[in-house]
């Protein structure tokens, strides 16, 4: 006996049939389900997206601290909860302030990059 012999057959590769043709959706990625979070005490499901800002080293490091030592009384399930839960109160502040409490046209236009110039 050799080792030949010990190794398995080699697959006809047209024997196999293609599964893919028989699913049409095989290529697609998964559609992602709509995972209902609560975001300062707000039941969603909307889709998700991350944003990417700048803040000092300072800041990060003190809102880090807020959130190691009280999440669990304000029951936040995550940084990114207390995040969005201050992120929601500056809205509504600006909203209240110059909007009559109502909520600004939502829109998907970029903002303007780089610094305002003049503050």
């Amino acid at each position: 006996m050799t080792l030949q012999d010990l190794s398995p057959a080699t697959p006809d590769v047209e024997a196999i049939p293609d599964v893919r043709a028989e699913c049409p959706l095989a290529d697609e990625p998964p559609e992602t389900p709509e995972r209902p979070t609560a975001i300062a005490g707000t039941l969603t499901t909307a889709r998700r997206t991350t944003v990417t800002f700048y803040l000092s080293e300072t800041l990060r490091n003190r809102a880090r601290a807020a959130y190691r030592s009280t999440s669990f009384e304000e029951k936040d399930s995550s940084w990114s909860e207390m995040l969005n839960k201050a992120l929601i109160a500056e809205v509504e502040r600006r909203e209240a302030e110059y909007n009559r409490g109502e909520m600004f046209p939502e829109s998907e236009a970029p903002l303007t990059p780089g610094r305002p110039i003049g503050f």
